[in-house]
């Protein structure tokens, strides 16, 4: 079975910054259900038993998703526009980490954390329960 890459790179590397968030947003979307159908489709008798690299059918494409976390870092602060544009983007990236977290990636949450404690850092120390 072939393993299918999820941002496709085609789609990921075209568009402004939000739009490509958004193509993350829904390739993580498409990957949390295909890693939750494919964990109730083959639940092992045995639980110790891990999966192997043969039986993975998707994968998330990480490359991508840095490209874009570095592409926003590298956004300059000079005035408080600026600012809150970077800490809205910041924001949404934070959401694709959510999303992966919740398809078996439960190590996910400190960098959605630290996401999310970045975009208050700029939004101007704005309290926000994450």
């Amino acid at each position: 079975m072939p393993l299918t890459f999820y941002p496709h790179l085609e789609d990921s590397q075209k568009g402004t910054l939000e739009e490509r968030i958004d193509v993350l947003m829904e390739a993580a979307e498409r990957y949390k259900a295909v890693v939750l159908d494919e964990s109730t489709k083959a639940v092992p008798s045995d639980p110790s038993k891990r999966m192997v690299p043969r039986e993975q059918v998707a994968a998330y494409n990480w490359e991508e998703i840095a490209h874009v976390l570095r592409a926003i870092r590298e956004l300059s602060e000079s005035n408080k526009q600026d600012k809150l544009k970077k800490a809205d983007l910041l924001t949404k990236l934070a959401e694709v980490y959510e999303l992966l977290r919740a398809a078996k990636m439960s190590k996910l949450e400190a960098v959605r954390l630290a996401l999310i404690s970045e975009a208050n850092q700029l939004k101007g120390g704005a309290s926000q329960v994450a």
